[in-house]
């Protein structure tokens, strides 16, 4: 058997709100994957436009599916993908608390361990805004187009990093944003190796701000293995993990390039799960300042709004003695 695994994040940018990342695995009979670029061979069931997909499951980057203007639509579209690819894989959560709980890549989750006053995810149920007939429409979709592949889905992995945690892998350790955005990726990369240790894995991730080269950072994260460099260009790098100390696991193969969601199915459904999970975090993040600040307008948590939601929620977090870094990316 063999794993293609597709990892992606979102909220890389903003200075407010958690920082995702995620990794969707489908399983294949036999030691070898089928090219990642899978829409073509899926096509009778999914769509990479969110234009005239009523029968089909929108997978694509999720700069697209999801568009601010339209919200509730938004949702839809990522609640069919990521809870329709979830219950094809029977894992059904109830509420937020329970699709952490499932689908956390470490033995306990960042976001557990720097508890903000507003994560109280066993408040917020699933599916937000899909009815749940259509999730499970949606999961008998995937179930049929990656058996049309020769796959079946597997499993998701889901790290949701808060700021004071962000700011903490930053702090006083030379590393920069890029930087720490790896190591909570090689969390799932780690999650991915583990899940069938025995079969091989093939990863095609989306690149970290522009970062090329990732063999040093392979090498600090995996120092049971060896990290065989295959290519490292512009167009993309390639790795090879081999099977760690005493040669009984199977090898990781690790593909890195730009706008891999645009290339690969499972990168893009990955970016997608990533984008759902963000959402609902900033839905209790804005909800509970506007328990504090009437007539306070929500924020995404980028740049001059993020700027106005810090001013205007100024009294209010001095009021619970809320340190900056609890809501802010230092940077």
């Amino acid at each position: 058997m063999a794993l293609l695994v597709g990892i992606d994040e979102a909220g890389y940018g903003p200075h407010l709100g958690p920082l995702v990342v995620a990794g969707a695995a489908v399983e294949f009979n036999g030691a070898s994957v089928p090219a990642p670029d899978l829409w073509g061979a899926m096509g009778e069931w999914v769509v990479r436009r969110t234009a005239g997909a009523a029968d089909r499951v929108v997978i694509c980057d999720s700069k697209k599916a999801f568009v601010s203007s339209d919200r509730a639509r938004g949702i839809v579209t990522l609640e069919r993908a990521v809870l329709g690819f979830l219950t094809a894989a029977s894992v059904r959560p109830r509420t937020l608390a329970e699709f952490l709980e499932q689908t956390r890549a470490g033995p306990a989750s960042p976001a557990a361990e720097e508890a903000a006053p507003w994560d109280r995810p066993e408040r917020l149920a699933l599916p937000l805004q899909a009815a749940p007939q259509a999730v499970e429409s949606a999961a008998d979709l995937l179930a049929r187009g990656f058996a049309a592949v020769g796959g079946r889905a597997a499993h998701l992995w889901v790290s949701a990093v808060p700021a004071a945690y962000l700011n903490r892998l930053m702090d006083g350790a030379g590393r920069n944003k890029a930087q720490a955005l790896f190591m909570v990726a090689a969390e799932v990369l780690s999650a991915a190796r583990g899940f069938r240790p025995r079969d091989p894995v093939f990863v095609t991730m989306d690149q970290h701000g522009g970062r090329k080269y990732y063999a040093d950072l392979l090498a600090g994260a995996f120092p049971m293995h060896q990290v065989r460099t295959v290519e490292e260009s512009a167009d993309g790098s390639r790795y090879v993990l081999d099977g760690g100390a005493g040669g009984s696991g199977a090898p990781m193969h690790l593909t890195v390039c730009e706008k891999c969601e645009a290339w690969s199915l499972v990168t893009a459904l990955a970016s997608m799960a990533a984008k759902y999970v963000r959402e609902l975090c900033m839905d209790e993040f804005n909800e509970y300042f506007a328990e504090r600040v009437p007539g306070l307008k929500p924020t995404a948590g980028y740049g001059r709004d993020a700027t106005r939601f810090l001013a205007e929620t100024a009294a209010a977090r001095a009021a619970a003695e809320m340190p900056l870094e609890v809501v802010l990316r230092l940077r």
